[in-house]
């Protein structure tokens, strides 16, 4: 069936827009961790924060008060991580082993709180934000990842692929709330992405969405870095991460999303124990 010019135009302008910023959806996977950690193991002094005996205002932090941030979801404080096995997924670019990779986006929510009273952080800020600690996705066999995650000493966010040109993607002080005094920073949700190859094809993207103006970005969706960058031509990604093993922070994550293409429908029959613990939601 031939489509009419106007309908073609229509289509390409769709097209343009929905890579214009993030990506939004569909997702394949959906973790919601609201009664159980869904198949994520975690490495101490993280833990699931089980409603059953976590408040519902969220575990006590280090400043001796609760941390805001709720519970049904995990508080992963230093040096400590929520790991994910999807290597049935193939995740990746180009092909690895003759298998071929396919390109994906991941997502997580970031809770960033307020330590003060507390003080002697770097810069005297009001707490370690998310140092060293967000969403990372690591290669099979020798886990060297891609990642998003806190930079408390440029106060901002830094993006790194360390299995291709290890260069640092930073957007930097976006973590400075414009606000005063700064015991009114943070306390807040922050969301972090990683687009590989999907949007942009032979490009990775990191994003964030940051819910307060600073001194160098306003509001909403940032693009870390400023760039889309050059994927690994061949590689294969074996496990998501939330956290980070060097991390030195008190942040929690929750509503890990995963969109893999094509749709790997048959892997979800096999491996992995993904179903029953996982959200599965397929393209309408």
């Amino acid at each position: 069936m031939k489509l009419t010019s106007t309908l073609v135009a229509a289509l390409l302008l769709t097209a343009g827009a929905a890579f214009a910023g993030p990506y939004t959806g569909p997702w394949l996977f959906e973790w919601d961790f609201d009664t159980s950690p869904q198949g994520w193991s975690v490495v101490s002094p993280g833990y699931w924060t089980d409603p059953g005996w976590v408040p519902a205002n969220g575990p006590t932090l280090p400043d001796g008060a609760p941390s805001g941030g709720g519970n049904g979801n995990f508080y992963l404080p230093d040096k400590s991580y929520a790991r994910l096995d999807v290597r049935s997924l193939n995740l990746g670019s180009g092909t690895v082993g003759g298998v071929q990779k396919y390109p994906f986006v991941f997502q997580a929510d970031v809770y960033i709180p307020n330590l003060r009273p507390l003080g002697g952080f770097t810069f005297n800020y009001p707490g370690n934000m998310n140092h060293q600690a967000g969403i990372q996705v690591l290669r099979e066999p020798d886990l060297r990842a891609i990642y998003l995650e806190g930079n408390i000493n440029r106060g901002g966010l830094l993006a790194r692929d360390r299995t291709w040109d290890n260069t640092d993607r930073r957007s930097d002080w976006v973590m400075e709330e414009k606000v005063s005094p700064d015991s009114l920073w943070w306390d807040k949700w922050i969301t972090v992405q990683l687009d590989y190859g999907l949007s942009t094809p032979g490009k990775w993207t990191a994003w964030a969405y940051i819910p307060w103006d600073s001194y160098v970005s306003n509001a909403g969706w940032i693009k870390v870095g400023g760039g889309d960058y050059d994927v690994n031509p061949n590689v294969w990604f074996g496990y998501l991460q939330m956290g980070g093993a060097a991390s030195w922070t008190q942040a929690q994550f929750d509503n890990a999303k995963l969109y893999v293409t094509p749709e790997p429908a048959t892997m979800l029959l096999s491996g992995l124990g993904l179903l029953g613990v996982l959200r599965f939601r397929r393209k309408s």
